[in-house]
């Protein structure tokens, strides 16, 4: 990275280790040296608002999305008598439906226990 006169943020690098639960456990590496810098692994790390874990669960992802989904919902719904239909369903359909489609490829073939919580 010297060569190309970069130089890496420490502070903002996140690595991540994959791998199955028992393949992380029974290794010992704790972080990864890049140059001068230090980078632990993180359990999960976000890349263009998709969060992945270490496992590939998408369990962090579902979960946040999940949250997302209610704060907005429970926000829609405090305002809900000021509203006509027509504009309900559009806040719902720009606040709501966008996140849940943003990305929804990498759920595939996930299985139906784990994608519940979005139906």
């Amino acid at each position: 990275m010297t060569e190309n006169k970069l130089k890496l943020n420490s502070e903002k690098t996140e690595a991540l280790l994959v791998g199955t639960r028992q393949k992380i456990a029974s290794l010992t590496v704790t972080d990864l040296q890049l140059d001068d810098a230090t980078v632990p692994f993180s359990p999960a790390v976000k890349s263009l608002g998709v969060f992945l874990d270490s496992t590939l669960s998408m369990q962090t992802h579902i979960s946040f999305i999940i949250k997302t989904c209610f704060f907005h919902l429970r926000r829609i719904a405090s305002i809900r008598r000021y509203l006509t239909h027509d504009a309900c369903v559009k806040l719902v359909v720009s606040l709501i439906f966008s996140r849940l489609d943003y990305c929804n490829s990498l759920l595939a073939g996930l299985p139906a226990s784990s994608i519940h919580g979005l139906q």
